[in-house]
């Protein structure tokens, strides 16, 4: 038994690999590919008839609104024939969408092949979960092609103003709740079925007023926003994702000299937090580690440090090189292993800030070498 993920390239493949180093499994992982899906023969090799397969590839966007179904149906196709091939008896988890409810021939493609699945899943006897989502958002969503929450906050960051066509509702999910409901499959049989809970409905407008609150409190200001709900804090993690981290920080602290000696101000925050500061000896390296959900602001104050960071799945490293004669600050992004290393020769003071208080039960920080 394994588990196989087609479109794992894909923000959903990409945010669903990222969970699996959060969690202990004894499955091996492989990817079934656009070659694989050539043919059902070709296909139905990789497959045995007790995995668990996440089928997420597909085409949201086409010039040819007609070549967007005709491509869809044949993914789809071509999975439902290499299932009967190998008599499938494991688990489908396949993600359809609110769209199926439309006119669109996304939507036609996406509910054709989920009632085909449920259909041969009774015959063949698999477990089958077919999955209607709303507006799916979160951190490294491709701008321009199927949020519109990626695409006002990489315009937003990008100093260019956002179009609204319409100021309609939207239903919205967070993708790490998402990733958290389907990866149930791995343990259970039971239904996949997202709860109202885990859906939020906004104008657009009010996302837009959202996301210029972030910009001009935490772009221009450096201040920490306030995060009124958890719905806040999500959608701030997805704005600072579009971030060209490696030219936006290190940033340096105002400080104020005077007789006395010198003040600055290290971080204001409208949100509820906790403080700490590390003392590092010389040739130290602390963290290599990230989290999913935090917001931390490392700020040298003493001494010369590297801080180093990488998006988990990615082999590019940033660094970025501190200097407490300076007093400096660089925030760690979600989803990116992160260390700090004292590469000076005296001690390396740094000053820590999240926006939660450390939690036992939720320490939301996992081991992973930058």
């Amino acid at each position: 038994m394994k588990i196989l993920i087609s479109g794992h390239n894909g923000f959903i493949g990409k945010h669903l690999l990222r969970k699996l180093k959060c969690v202990n499994l004894d499955y091996e992982t492989e990817f079934l590919t656009r070659s694989d899906f050539k043919s059902p023969y070709s296909l139905a090799k990789k497959i045995s008839s007790d995995d668990i397969i996440f089928h997420f590839a597909g085409v949201n966007r086409d010039i040819d609104e007609n070549e967007v179904f005709l491509k869809n149906n044949e993914i789809n196709e071509t999975l439902y024939l290499a299932l009967g091939e190998v008599n499938f008896k494991g688990k489908l988890i396949f993600t359809s969408s609110t769209q199926e409810n439309t006119e669109s021939l996304y939507g036609k493609a996406k509910k054709d092949a989920r009632l085909k699945f449920e259909k041969q899943s009774n015959s063949l006897g698999y477990f089958f979960s077919g999955i209607i989502t709303p507006n799916i958002f979160g951190p490294f969503c491709k701008p321009n092609y199927n949020s519109f929450i990626a695409t006002f906050s990489y315009n937003i960051i990008n100093k260019q103003i956002p179009k609204v066509d319409q100021n309609k509702s939207v239903s919205l999910i967070y993708i790490g709740d998402f990733i958290d409901l389907i990866i149930r499959a791995l343990y259970n049989n039971d239904p996949i079925k997202i709860n109202n809970e885990l859906i939020q409905n906004f104008k657009v407008n009010d996302i837009l007023n959202k996301l210029n609150n972030f910009n001009d409190s935490y772009i221009l200001k450096g201040h920490i926003p306030s995060f009124e709900s958890y719905f806040d804090l999500c959608l701030f993690n997805t704005f600072r994702s579009y971030i060209e981290y490696e030219n936006f920080f290190p940033i340096n602290h105002q400080v104020y000299i005077d007789g006395r000696g010198s003040f600055s101000e290290l971080t204001r925050c409208f949100s509820e937090g906790q403080t700490s500061y590390s003392v590092t000896k010389k040739g130290i390296t602390r963290g290599n580690h990230f989290h999913t959900r935090k917001v931390e602001r490392f700020s040298v104050i003493s001494g010369k440090a590297k801080i180093s960071i990488r998006e988990v799945l990615s082999e590019k490293k940033i660094e970025f090189f501190l200097d407490g004669d300076r007093p400096s600050y660089v925030d760690m992004p979600i989803w990116y292993t992160h260390n700090i290393e004292n590469i000076g020769d005296d001690d390396l003071i740094t000053m820590f800030w999240i926006n939660e208080h450390y939690n036992e039960d939720s320490p939301d920080t996992y081991l992973e070498n930058v």
